[in-house]
């Protein structure tokens, strides 16, 4: 008779494992998928209305404002004067209403262009026949009102793109020519670009001939380009403004090949918008749970790790422990038994496997308390580096970027608590009132790059003629800064502006559209006196002072 096998042997330690991996490992595995598509889920739907907002918003902006720029074209050419004298009048004052226009062109009906002039007002060479092969032209010709064109370049008078507005010119109901101003590109979509591209959104306009009025520098476009077969399905999905969302998903259109959520909003002058969104800004969100995510994994699996070594150590400790006692009594030893006296024979062994673990605990505990204050010290360090950080942030709130003096904000607090402490104290307050003269025809010669650059330059010069330390610089805004000098009076403080003036010229920046040349500055200087309540009443003056120099011929100092 065959002997039955004994049962195969089982560990106890594996089935605690594997009760551990059940009950904490998979639940949180779970639990972190569903996190994870909950998220994307929700941060897709996010990126779906901001893709319909913007889309329709930004497209009713550039068709209002073309419209209102065709608006202007339109109305000079019902009201165009047949005197030859009176055109170039008539054309630079439309160019002073409406400064985002480049140039304006009078065309007659056989398409020479007759008369032009430019945003600097100049009148440029008129040229015979430059339009009348133009589809535009034809268009108007046959007796169609007012448009918008597509975009170009017209090499005669510039290189930047630009659209063109147009109106006919009519005479007893007869077509006589067409009036018809630029407008470049830059004008009408570098701010929406801009302001869209810190959102995460690309920008794409189509003319109504499929080609690219402008693109943002994460599409495969670039001005002037045909839009090819992406353009024309754009625009046959595009949809109208106060209809439901449409949101396409397309590939080649990103520079880097990546996938893309598209939505087109066809435009009333027959141009297409379109908003782009990159299909890896949903995972960037989710990165930041992704690890958090993945250290709690790691540390859960590093604790059931721990929990299992732990068992098994102590389990065979208390086993090893108990045995040799039993040995030992068994041999003739004694148990040690002076602990606990109230404690039975029996359970005097798991007594002390209890007290080894206690003492373990405390040791634990101990190194957990020490633990816990390098972590508090730890904090702590990173607490002063958060208050200087934030410390940094508000210095930077009150700063002009491009500059470095006050902006507007700092501007407004500073001259506010100078002027406390100067009555406080009896201390006088001078404050400089400065303006860069003919800035705006520098900015329309050299454009606003070099604008900007020239700001720069002049802050820099104004700041090499202050005196003391704790003379302050501030930008409110545009081309308009302003000086407070504590601790100094009305004469100090008009030799501090005749300084400006002269660093200012010294720094001679050209400025072609000035009558010496050079950027100058003009100052109006103030000075606390007894009946002044608040800040404005010293502002009023200096201010009143600059115009007085503006008045007198710009680059001087006035009180």
């Amino acid at each position: 008779m065959s002997e039955t096998p004994p049962p195969p042997a089982w560990s106890l330690r594996k089935r605690l494992a594997r009760g551990l991996v059940l009950t904490a490992m998979l639940p949180m595995v779970l639990f972190a998928a569903i996190l994870l598509v909950s998220e994307w889920q929700r941060n897709r739907d996010e990126l779906m209305r901001r893709l319909d907002a913007n889309a329709t918003l930004n497209a009713a902006v550039v068709d209002d404002f073309l419209d209102s720029q065709l608006a202007g074209v339109r109305l000079l050419a019902n009201q165009m004067s047949d005197d030859p004298a009176r055109r170039g009048e008539e054309l630079g004052r439309l160019l002073d209403i409406y400064p985002s226009m480049l140039r304006v062109h009078l065309v007659d009906a056989r398409g020479d262009v007759v008369a032009v002039r430019d945003a600097r007002g100049r009148a440029l060479p008129p040229l015979a026949g430059l339009v009348a092969g133009e589809a535009w032209f034809q268009s108007m010709r046959n007796g169609s009102g007012a448009a918008v064109s597509g975009v170009y370049r017209r090499s005669a008078y510039g290189t930047e793109e630009v659209v063109g507005v147009a109106a006919p010119l009519l005479r007893d109901g007869r077509f006589a020519g067409v009036l018809q101003a630029e407008i470049p590109v830059q004008t009408f979509t570098r701010l929406t670009a801009e302001s869209l591209g810190r959102r995460g959104l690309a920008m794409l306009l189509l003319d109504a001939d499929n080609r690219v009025v402008h693109a943002g520098p994460e599409l495969r476009w670039i001005p002037l380009a045909e839009a090819g077969a992406d353009g024309l399905a754009l625009q046959r999905n595009a949809i109208t403004p106060g209809r439901g969302a449409r949101i396409l998903r397309m590939d080649g259109l990103l520079r880097d090949g990546g996938t893309a959520y598209v939505e087109a909003v066809a435009m009333r002058n027959g141009w297409t918008l379109v908003l782009v969104a990159s299909r890896s800004h949903l995972l960037v969100p989710l990165l930041p749970r992704l690890l958090l995510l993945a250290a709690l994994l790691a540390v859960s699996v590093a604790g059931v790790a721990w929990a299992l070594w732990l068992q098994r150590r102590l389990l065979g400790r208390s086993i090893g422990y108990l045995l040799g006692s039993l040995r030992g009594y068994a041999l003739g030893g004694r148990m040690v038994s002076d602990r606990n006296d109230a404690i039975p024979e029996e359970l005097r062994p798991l007594a002390d496997g209890i007290g080894e673990l206690g003492a373990r605990m405390n040791a634990a505990f101990d190194d957990l308390q020490t633990a816990l204050g390098e972590r508090e010290h730890e904090i702590a360090a990173r607490t002063a580096s958060l208050r200087e950080a934030v410390s940094e942030l508000d210095r930077l709130s009150r700063t002009d970027a491009m500059t470095g003096c006050l902006n507007y904000r700092g501007f407004t607090e500073t001259g506010e608590r100078l002027f406390r402490e100067a009555r406080a104290s009896g201390r006088s307050l001078s404050v400089l009132a400065l303006d860069i003269d003919h800035f705006k025809r520098y900015n329309d010669l050299y454009g606003h790059a070099e604008g900007d650059g020239a700001l720069r330059r002049f802050a820099g010069a104004v700041r090499s003629a202050l005196l003391h330390a704790d003379d302050v610089l501030a930008r409110p805004g545009g081309e308009e800064f302003t000086v407070f000098l504590p601790a100094t009076d009305h004469a100090q403080a008009l030799q501090v502006g005749a300084r400006v003036c002269q660093r200012v010229r010294d720094a001679d920046i050209a400025h072609l559209g000035s009558p010496k040349g050079r950027l100058t500055a003009s100052v109006g200087v103030a000075t606390l006196q007894p009946g002044d309540t608040d800040l404005e009443d010293i502002l009023r003056r200096a201010d009143a002072a600059l115009y007085r120099v503006k008045a007198a011929g710009r680059d001087g100092v006035s009180a």
